[in-house]
């Protein structure tokens, strides 16, 4: 779902940049020739999302150029936020604490076998991000449903742009 919601509401942008989309893959999955590398842009679903389901998922978007044309690609590289200026941080900030307010109580049986550390670090995803984020913070759009997402992929859109003015000056 999440690799459908991004190509829809993210394509339009990318290829307004000249990015093209991986047409053989139902990967989010962008490219763009710089040189004789690619520019390489991809939607990353977390591969350990939360197992009792309370708090979700979470993606990145990240960018980097390589010598070829698929994600993963090795080379320098940026995640979508890095490249944002303080208020597109403030706007990610905005949405991602809107996610949390929507999450039910934790549930009380997955608290009853976690031990002190543990509960503490499982209800962490639970409060609201209060501390603005740095450009350096490594920052995954978290989600539970298709109403979070449907509010990263109205968002994401509009930052788009800067973003990848702001990777074309760093990844060329």
């Amino acid at each position: 779902m999440v690799h459908r919601k991004a190509l829809a509401a993210l394509g339009p942008g990318f290829a307004a940049e000249g990015f093209e989309s991986r047409a053989a893959s139902a990967a989010a999955v962008w490219q763009r020739s710089a040189g004789q590398e690619f520019v390489v842009a991809w939607v990353q679903p977390t591969r350990s999302p939360d197992a009792y389901g309370w708090y979700g998922s979470r993606f990145i978007i990240e960018l980097r150029r390589g010598d070829q044309p698929r994600a993963g690609v090795l080379g320098p590289g940026f995640r979508f936020c890095q490249l944002l200026d303080d208020e597109g941080r403030e706007r990610v900030r905005a949405v991602q604490n809107a996610v949390i307010r929507r999450l039910p109580p934790a549930p009380a049986g997955v608290l009853r076998v976690l031990d002190e550390r543990a509960r503490e670090v499982y209800l962490a995803h639970g409060r609201q991000v209060t501390a603005a984020y740095s450009p350096s913070h490594d920052i995954w759009f978290r989600y539970r449903d298709e109403r979070d997402l449907d509010g990263w992929f109205r968002l994401l859109p509009v930052l788009l742009p800067g973003v990848l003015s702001a990777a074309r000056l760093r990844l060329g």
